[in-house]
C-alpha cells in the first residue's frame, strides 16, 4: 500500500473591507459607531459625575466616574480588538486582563485618593499608606476576582453545579467566593501576624 497523500483544502481568498461593502454586506453598526459610541459614553460619565462632584464639592465622583469608565469590560475589548487583540469570553485570559486593567486604574485612584479623599474613607483607608500598600491590595483584589471566577469555571462543575454564563446567580456565587476567600486570607494572615 502507498502512503495517502493528503493537501490541504483550498480556502477562499480573503476580502478587503471595501470590497466587502461594495458586494452589498452591511457594516455592523456596533464596529462602524464604536469610537463615536465610547467618546458620546465618555462625556455623559463626566458630566454626571461633575455634577454630583459640583454637589459634594470634591473631586472624588470625577475620579470615581473615571475609573468606572475605563475600566468598563465592553471599552477594554473594544480597545484591544482595534489594536488586534480578541479576546475568548469565559477564559481566564480575558479575566486576567479585565483584572490587570482594574489594578492599575484602581491603584491610580487610591494614589490620587490619599491625599484628598472624602472623611468617611478617611477612616476605613490608612492615610499614610505608601503607593506600593496600595498597589498590593489592589492586586490582592484582582487576586481574589480571578480566583473566584476560576473556583466558580472550574470547581463547582465538578460538583454539578452549572452555572450560565452572564446570569444573577453566578454573579452573587463569584462574589460570595470572592469575600469567603478574603475572609479566609485575612484570617489566614491574623494568625501568622
Amino acid at each position: 500500500m502507498q502512503p495517502r497523500e493528503w493537501t490541504p483544502p483550498a480556502l477562499e481568498p480573503r476580502r478587503s473591507r471595501s470590497a466587502a461593502l461594495k458586494a452589498g454586506a452591511a457594516p455592523a453598526p456596533r464596529t462602524e459607531w464604536g469610537a463615536v459610541h465610547y467618546a458620546v459614553s465618555f462625556v455623559f460619565y463626566i458630566l454626571f459625575y461633575s455634577v454630583i462632584a459640583g454637589l459634594v464639592r470634591s473631586r472624588f465622583p470625577i475620579d470615581l466616574g473615571l475609573f468606572l469608565f475605563f475600566t468598563n469590560e465592553e471599552l477594554i475589548e473594544w480597545a484591544l480588538r482595534k489594536v488586534g487583540i480578541r479576546l475568548v469570553p469565559d477564559t481566564l485570559g480575558a479575566t486576567f486582563v479585565g483584572a490587570f486593567v482594574w489594578v492599575t486604574g484602581a491603584s491610580m485612584l487610591f494614589a490620587r485618593w490619599k491625599d484628598n479623599m472624602p472623611t468617611w474613607l478617611a477612616s476605613v483607608f490608612p492615610l499614610h499608606a505608601p503607593w506600593s500598600f496600595i498597589a498590593a491590595a489592589a492586586l490582592g483584589c484582582a487576586v481574589l476576582k480571578v480566583t473566584a471566577t476560576l473556583f466558580v469555571r472550574r470547581v463547582l462543575p465538578w460538583g454539578g453545579i452549572e452555572l450560565t454564563r452572564d446570569s444573577l446567580a453566578r454573579t452573587l456565587v463569584e462574589g460570595l467566593t470572592g469575600f469567603a476567600l478574603l475572609g479566609l486570607s485575612m484570617l489566614l494572615l491574623s494568625t501568622l501576624g
